[in-house]
């Protein structure tokens, strides 16, 4: 499937002339050894620009900081505060922070105090996305088809049939998610539901094949990528932390392999479906620059169910809106030289009580 309009090779080009950018790249996670690790693994394989000038902000488990020229070359922990003193002049922040505050408090961090133009959405959408109660409320109110499901907590009476999901409503890939067939699995389902959240979701559950669909914004308008099927089987049903993620004997954290068709096959009744369900929900959730969303396609009525929206890009080559890129003919160093040109040139411009962005580019 192509997009819905081509990226201008022309537009491309351009940004491929300009000077070099100066980029920080923020990594790690003040919360979470697990995150922290995972932030290192895409940030180690983050696409390089000719046009780019790379810095590295590495942010620990303990709350210290590390900065330098590479993730092999960092200068020796530091405070908060000495580590913002010794940045040097950047243009833009790629955010490389899986974590809740990193998604959200690091990215205001920059953005909104110290002026800083970051890549991607700003800090209350990425808040949004990773609440998939509020995220499901906002699209839904747009036309966006979402299955059936109740927020639960500790002491709530289920009300929903099986077979269900059970997932944590703020937490990311799939970590304590159960598919629920039997009345038998639904303790240990919500047990390890709240090992990882106080609130979980309970949905209902959508037989049939699972999608991801990207959009990326250009010069004004929305581009839906070709989308990526995930080729689930009988006996997994559903995506799991285990399919996406491993570890290796020193503990660190090694991506699995995906088996995945992309661009996947799509009649042109489900793609407009799937078009407008993405174009919808990037505008009513306020992101910018790209998003991701998976759907479940109903086995029977072929209805596109969203489940979930991702504000978050890695721009390694084994991401998911790279590999879109592949099949749409593009190249991820100028998408990604493009992208970060275009957040670079946003400027703050007072609205009421907040800030708004415009980008400043007249070209």
């Amino acid at each position: 499937m192509t997009t819905t309009k081509n990226i201008s090779t022309a537009r491309v080009e351009s940004y491929l002339q300009t000077p070099f950018l100066s980029v920080l790249h923020l990594v790690g996670s003040a919360v979470s050894e697990f995150y922290y690790k995972l932030s290192l693994i895409y940030a180690r394989e983050v696409v390089q620009p000719a046009k780019v000038r790379s810095y590295y902000a590495v942010v620990h488990p303990d709350g210290l900081w590390q900065l330098g020229a590479s993730l092999d070359k960092l200068s020796v922990k530091i405070p908060f505060s000495k580590a913002i003193a010794r940045l040097p002049q950047i243009d833009v922040v790629v955010p490389h922070m899986f974590c809740f505050p990193g998604m959200t408090s690091y990215r205001a961090l920059f953005e909104d105090i110290l002026g800083i133009p970051v890549v991607g959405s700003r800090a209350e959408c990425t808040a949004l996305a990773t609440n998939k109660s509020h995220t499901r409320n906002i699209v839904s109110s747009v036309g966006v088809r979402i299955a059936k499901a109740q927020q639960f907590k500790k002491g709530d009476l289920l009300n929903i049939e099986l077979p269900f999901i059970v997932k944590p409503n703020s937490e990311d890939n799939s970590m304590g998610i159960s598919l629920v067939k039997n009345e038998s699995e639904i303790e240990t389902a919500l047990q390890i539901g709240f090992e990882y959240d106080d609130t979980l979701l309970i949905e209902e559950y959508i037989p049939g094949r699972e999608l991801r669909v990207g959009v990326i914004e250009k010069e004004g308008e929305l581009y839906v990528l070709p989308a990526i099927e995930y080729l689930l089987t009988e006996d997994k049903p559903i995506r799991t932390v285990d399919s996406k993620l491993g570890t290796k004997s020193d503990g660190m954290l090694i991506r699995q392999p995906v088996n995945i068709a992309c661009p996947a096959q799509v009649s042109p009744q489900l793609w407009d479906k799937l078009t407008e369900a993405v174009k919808n929900a990037h505008q009513a959730l306020g992101c910018r620059d790209y998003s991701l969303y998976d759907f479940r396609i109903h086995s029977q009525t072929q209805e596109p169910y969203l489940l979930e929206s991702c504000s978050f890009w890695s721009f390694i080559n084994a991401s998911v809106l790279s590999r879109m890129l592949e099949a749409d003919n593009h190249k991820l160093e100028e998408v990604a030289l493009m992208l970060w040109n275009n957040a670079a040139k946003r400027t703050r411009v007072a609205c009421g009580s907040l800030f708004k962005y415009i980008n400043t580019d007249h070209n």
